[in-house]
């Protein structure tokens, strides 16, 4: 009958098979449900709704069991059972059925067998655990392979209420008497022994990972760390009595528990603060599995779970049975926990891989386009795109170009186009720089003049004349810019333009070819574009070369107002750009052009060289670098080149795009020494660096520790400028004695009143009489001096001399005297000293007011 089954047991190493007993062990195999029996019987056994349990075997002569064991030898159906009265029984279900092959121990002293275990290390040894006897031992460990060879005899005297292996070595450890559990080594011959004082005696158990022991007394449940077994880890009580208690093999934080009288599973989910240590006392989450709900939910009555037995491989699978015999096979909902890894992949419990939920395809909230949005928008996040790029080495080359390529990102790979064209010929400072544009408000006196030109139009030769800015360092920035032709040299200017067009630039080479005035080869360029492009494109081609044809020297009003009008549904930038250019609708000339952002900032700069003037080129390179600073754009560097503004530039791109990947391989490749030392740079590449640490991809960790290993200091230039004794002929500049202060540490400065060599007094300031070598007392750095540049010892201090009269003192001195005075301080020296030099610039009143020292 069904209610025959007291409990069951799955094989560990032969997961599809399983037994029962009661009045008579039957094993099962687990198949797909192939038929449905309209009254169970012990033949096939519905477990649930896609599987059948098929009788394989029965055995009918081991009626009164008390407790059984399966056995961890792989492709067996070996199951030892204990009977009450004291004999352990070697089933093994692969022989033929009711023959003798089954081997029994008999205890000398008649007691009931109230435990078995077997060993998962040695498969071949079983311990049993006794009642007491007062002559005799209560454990015994049966070598299997061997006919009733009992290797150790523990516990005299004692019962032996639970016990269970160690999951690697041939330790025993047993719950002993009411009051003790003991741990045995088997290895030193089973005299080694520790024990714990304690009630929880019954149902031992050790986690899957072998560290953690469990057991019970009543309703109190204890935790016990192996390493530390004389003082329990935590202690919980539940509402019932405990019955059972069972680990989950394939969940080693998962401890189940069944209570008296309960239709519920109860799970417990052990977790540590302390991460994957385990260190420490563990918090604990409860909750309830009801194996047979449909029967609660039905309000059938006295539903009480007798046994489970948890499935070796499958996760979180289990088999119940109740008091009443019924049998189901229940997955175990999973509590959800879940975590992004390293590489946004999204992972559940127990190291399950979780997909993107698959919404049905008739949700009311939810579209198919959806789901694909979110499919495509994973891909797209920035982590998997810095983990793609790793792994083809990206940004690890001396081809800086070839990095650009390898984004797969137009915008990235023009950036890196530029970082490789300002690589060449020191081009790093970038166009500021080079144009001498100054943060200071008068860009006259430190931007490098530019003469203005009046040139013709060469295709229009009465239409009058354009003006045009050049000067030497306007040229050197349009090469900059890209623009790598020589003006002077009409070859190179065409030979740039036919590589234009053979990238298939067509409007991006008539826009170059109008703004050097020659509209009719720009024609020329769209009509030969017309005929190589893509019909899309030709068309538009063809328009704009018959519109360039109508332009004439007069710009009438209606060829003008027409340009203008049709401004907005041009889609080319740079066809835009042309006409924007040859039909200016008002006085402020080129501003649209200039504002055209659709158009690459080289070729806005290069124009802006051309034609606007110094002051107004100053303004715009500066508001060029705020918005690009604003949005993000690395195409700034052209601007603002390896400085301070370029380092603010990559923060301001990390903050618009988290590629931390990006900027730390520019700043590594482009910015010098000094500027890789800053903090943000610093914390840039620590962070890339950590990113290939925890991805694991250590040779590209590796070649980013060798690009930095690559970058060296610049070596130290000695000094080529000396001061004289006009005595001895020799230096008395005290280089070799700074630096050899600087490799010493010390901050000893030298004063040095007469020449190191002859002894001869050296100069003195012809205000304050004292020496040349000897500084004045006030040392600290004012903000001015800082906000005009000035580094180390303020220039104020230096020592300085007309070169007329070769009088001369310390320079806050003499910018004091030639406030009030025209003449040299010198007494009979009538030298206008201060004129022979540009005007000195006027230092704070509190360096002027400084106080000396000797």
């Amino acid at each position: 009958k069904m209610s025959s089954i007291e409990g069951l047991q799955w094989y560990p190493r032969n997961p599809d098979y399983f037994y029962t007993w009661g009045c008579e062990m039957n094993v099962y195999k687990v198949e797909s449900s192939l038929r449905r029996q309209s009254v169970p019987t012990n033949a096939y056994l519905d477990l649930s709704p896609c599987t059948t349990g098929v009788l394989q075997v029965s055995e009918p002569r081991y009626v009164y069991i008390r407790c059984t064991a399966p056995s961890y030898q792989p492709n067996s159906l070996l199951a030892a059972v204990g009977l009450v009265n004291g004999k352990a029984v070697l089933c093994n279900f692969l022989t033929t059925p009711h023959s003798d092959a089954n081997i029994e121990f008999t205890p000398k002293h008649s007691r009931p067998c109230l435990c078995l275990a077997w060993s998962e290390s040695e498969t071949n040894l079983l311990a049993m655990g006794y009642d007491r006897n007062r002559s005799d031992h209560s454990i015994f460990v049966w070598d299997t392979s061997k006919d009733l060879n009992i290797t150790h005899n523990l516990g005299l005297s004692e019962t032996a209420h639970s016990l269970c292996w160690d999951k690697n070595t041939r330790v025993i450890y047993a719950g002993m008497s009411h009051k003790h559990i003991k741990v045995w080594d088997l290895r030193s011959g089973g005299t080694s022994v520790s024990t714990t004082s304690t009630r929880a005696i019954h149902g031992l158990c050790l986690a899957p990972g072998g560290r953690y022991l469990a057991s019970y007394i009543d309703n109190n449940l204890t935790l016990w760390d192996v390493r530390n077994i004389e003082k329990s880890l935590s202690q919980r009580q539940t509402q019932k009595n405990i019955n059972h208690l069972i680990w989950c093999p394939t969940r080693c934080s998962v401890l189940s528990i069944l209570q008296r009288d309960s239709p519920f599973v109860h799970l417990v989910d052990l977790h540590w603060s302390g991460g994957n240590d385990m260190e420490g006392e563990p918090y604990t989450m409860k909750r309830y599995a009801a194996p047979f709900q449909s029967k609660i939910m039905s309000g059938a009555r006295n539903i009480t779970i007798q046994h489970i037995s948890w499935h070796p491989k499958d996760l979180e699978r289990m088999l119940a049975v109740t008091g009443a015999g019924n049998v189901t096979d229940f997955q175990v909902p999973q509590r959800v926990a879940i975590a992004w890894d390293t590489k946004n992949n999204l992972w559940g419990s127990s190291g399950v891989r979780l997909d993107l939920m698959q919404f049905p395809a008739n949700s009311p909230t939810v579209s198919g386009e959806s789901v694909a949005d979110v499919t495509s928008n994973t891909d797209d996040d920035i982590a998997v795109i810095i983990y793609r790029r790793a792994l083809m080495d990206y940004g690890h080359g001396t081809d800086l170009q070839r990095n650009g390529e390898l984004t797969q990102n137009p915008k990235l790979k023009s950036v890196w186009k530029l970082l490789a064209h300002m690589s060449r010929d020191d081009w790093a400072q970038g166009l500021k720089k080079k144009l001498g544009i100054s943060n200071t408000p008068d860009v006259v006196q430190t931007m490098h003049r530019s003469e203005i030109i009046n040139i013709p139009w060469p295709d229009f030769p009465t239409f009058g004349y354009i003006r045009v800015f050049r000067s030497e360092h306007r040229d050197f920035a349009q090469q900059l810019c890209g623009w790598t032709f020589d003006r002077e040299r009409d070859g190179t200017f065409y030979t740039f333009i036919e590589e234009l067009m053979g990238h298939k630039e067509y409007t991006r080479a008539a826009f170059v070819a109008v703004i050097h005035l020659r509209v009719k080869y720009a024609i020329d360029i769209l009509a030969k574009g017309a005929d190589l492009a893509t019909s899309e494109h030709a068309n538009s081609y063809r328009m704009a070369a018959i519109a360039l044809s109508g332009f004439s020297v007069e710009k009438s009003a209606i060829w003008r107002n027409q340009c203008n009008q049709a401004h907005t549904q041009i889609t080319d930038p740079y066809l835009r750009a042309i006409f924007a250019f040859l039909a200016p609708d008002s006085a402020e000339m080129y501003e649209m052009v200039l504002n055209e952002g659709d158009i690459s900032l080289g070729d806005r700069m290069g124009f802006a060289c051309v034609f606007l003037s110094d002051q107004r080129l100053s303004d715009y390179v500066k508001s060029s670098i705020a918005a690009c600073i604003e949005k993000g754009d690395l195409n700034g560097i052209l601007l603002t080149g390896a400085t301070n503004e370029g380092i603010t530039l990559l923060q301001s791109h990390l903050d618009c795009t988290e590629d931390v990947q990006t900027v730390a391989l520019i700043a590594v490749h482009f910015m010098p020494i000094d500027l890789i030392r800053d903090y943000r740079v610093q914390y840039w590449i620590n962070s890339y660096q950590d990113l290939l640490n925890t991805w694991g991809l250590w040779e590209q960790r590796a070649q980013m520790d060798i690009l930095l290993g690559a970058i060296r200091s610049p070596p130290r230039v000695s000094k080529s400028v000396f001061l004289m004794c006009s005595f001895c002929g020799k230096n008395v500049s005290g280089c070799i004695q700074e630096e050899v202060r600087s490799r010493t540490g010390t901050a000893h400065v030298n004063k040095l009143s007469s020449c190191p060599n002859c002894r001869k007094p050296l100069p003195r300031c012809a205000l304050c009489l004292h020496h040349m070598g000897t500084t004045t007392g006030n040392q600290h750095l004012c903000g001015g001096h800082s906000a005009l540049g000035w580094q180390s010892r303020p220039f104020s201090k230096w020592f300085s001399w007309c070169q007329t009269c070769r009088h001369g003192g310390h320079t806050e001195h003499l910018a004091q005297w030639f406030q009030q005075h025209t003449e040299c301080p010198v007494t009979s020296c009538n030298c206008k000293c201060f004129a022979v030099d540009q005007p000195m610039p006027k230092f704070p009143a509190d360096t002027l007011q400084a106080t000396h020292t000797v």
